[in-house]
């Protein structure tokens, strides 16, 4: 026998997800987040309990009709001088505060799905998607990528500075953008940015740990 139960998001986001009562929570779990779309979490219930996985449904109580929530441990947040970005438990975005500082992300909100990671400068935002893509809003001066979009793909990782973005890509290549000054133009040591393994930055300039070991640095000189 089955029941049908409802799941939900605190982004409000909901699927219908039907289990036998043989199954475990676990199993109802595994649904849920293929249903919604989104990565690892726990299920609480009604009263706000966080539910057994390794229990089966017959012994929780369940029954069709009933709610729960699927609580997923991202929420990650990030800042730049004068605006906030979090990313929500289905891998959307919210943004508030000063618009020029990327307060206001309704240009680009409907791009900004399964978000995994945001990096922010002191006036832009950058999202890495699940799909290795990068969305950036913000005080175009700070971060904007479009005469990069069309390279920022396969992104592992992203690093900020005051007003520069650099990303790692897949096979260890780097891609800058931002202000040239800040480190926004590593085109001078494009050529030595291979097998990249980590990046760190300072206000004004980035490094680059390489797999060998040694380290690749650009932006402010000072």
């Amino acid at each position: 026998m089955a029941i049908i139960v409802k799941v939900g998001l605190l982004s409000g986001k909901t699927a219908t997800v039907a289990v036998d009562l043989e199954d475990d929570v676990q199993t109802l779990k595994l649904r849920a987040e293929i249903a919604l779309g989104v990565g690892r979490g726990r299920l609480l219930d009604s009263s706000g309990s966080f539910l057994d996985s390794s229990a089966q449904i017959n012994n929780t109580g369940l029954k069709t009709g009933d709610s729960l929530t699927l609580h997923i441990g991202r929420g990650q947040s990030c800042a730049t001088i004068a605006a906030f970005a979090t990313i929500l438990g289905d891998g959307s975005v919210v943004t508030w505060g000063d618009a020029n500082c990327g307060g206001d992300s309704t240009a680009v909100q409907h791009q900004l799905k399964n978000v995994q990671h945001i990096q922010a400068t002191n006036g832009a935002f950058a999202a890495i998607l699940r799909d290795g893509s990068v969305v950036t809003w913000g005080s175009a001066g700070a971060g904007d990528s479009r005469a990069v979009q069309d390279q920022l793909k396969n992104v592992q990782q992203i690093q900020a500075a005051n007003s520069a973005f650099a990303a790692i890509l897949r096979g260890g290549s780097v891609v800058t953008w931002g202000c040239s000054e800040f480190g926004g133009d590593s085109s001078a040591v494009r050529d030595q940015l291979k097998n990249v393994q980590q990046i760190q930055a300072t206000e004004y300039a980035f490094a680059a740990i390489l797999g060998d070991g040694s380290v690749v640095t650009w932006g402010h000189a000072e």
